[in-house]
């Protein structure tokens, strides 16, 4: 029986079991607990999910489908290295799906709800900037954005950037050093600005900047 502290049903609703795994241990790489090369143990997943091997190894198939972690003969599965190229093609793509989501979500900024929700989302942004607290800021910046497709309200579209933006934080957890966090925040403020005034076409202008900048 999987670990009901884990297990809640929140994450349960609708997924099996072993994308309840996958997704668990996706969050462990996203919060830096698993890091690139890391040897993933399905036992020790096991045993921390109070579950069976089965469908921990089902859940590492899955997120070797999705790119993210790769087995190595005779030692095992670990989570997936990323080359400089493929980081730069994987922060295009993300540039155009958030372009998008602007065009996607472009007449629903105008609701003062869906605005309120933005505005709570970029003062929890500022106030972990204002601290220099860097992790944090990435995983605050990554709800920020999550929001942009929230609100295009497009399945299809949401998927892809889920796909994708494991990825790149996964960069920024190596990469990112307070002076590219310093040089991001006035950039996705603006965006959030323009966002507000529904000027959307400028809005899309920065994003590729936005992101080609922070692989710098």
């Amino acid at each position: 029986m999987v670990n009901e502290r884990w297990n809640n049903n929140d994450e349960a609703i609708g997924i099996s079991l072993p994308e309840q795994i996958a997704k668990y241990i996706l969050k462990k790489i996203m919060k830096g607990e698993l890091v690139q090369g890391d040897k993933i143990v399905e036992e020790y997943i096991a045993s921390e999910l109070k579950t069976s091997r089965a469908p921990v190894r089902e859940a590492l198939y899955l997120l070797q489908v999705d790119n993210i972690v790769e087995r190595i003969p005779r030692r095992g599965t670990i989570v997936k290295s990323f080359t400089d190229k493929e980081i730069k093609e994987y922060a295009e793509v993300m540039a155009g799906l958030i372009q998008m989501a602007f065009d996607m979500s472009k007449d629903n900024w105008r609701n003062p709800a869906v605005v309120a929700i933005l505005d709570q989302k970029l003062d929890a942004l500022n106030e972990v900037f204002v601290k220099r607290k860097l992790i944090d800021y990435q995983q605050k910046a990554n709800l920020l954005t999550s929001y942009f497709f929230e609100v295009a309200d497009n399945k299809a579209l949401s998927k892809f950037y889920h796909e994708s933006v494991y990825i790149l934080n996964v960069f920024a957890q190596v990469k990112w050093k307070v002076d590219t966090m310093e040089h991001f925040h006035p950039q996705i403020s603006c965006i959030v600005a323009l966002l507000k005034a529904s000027k959307i076409e400028d809005a899309k202008a920065i994003v590729p900047n936005l992101l080609m900048d922070t692989l710098e």
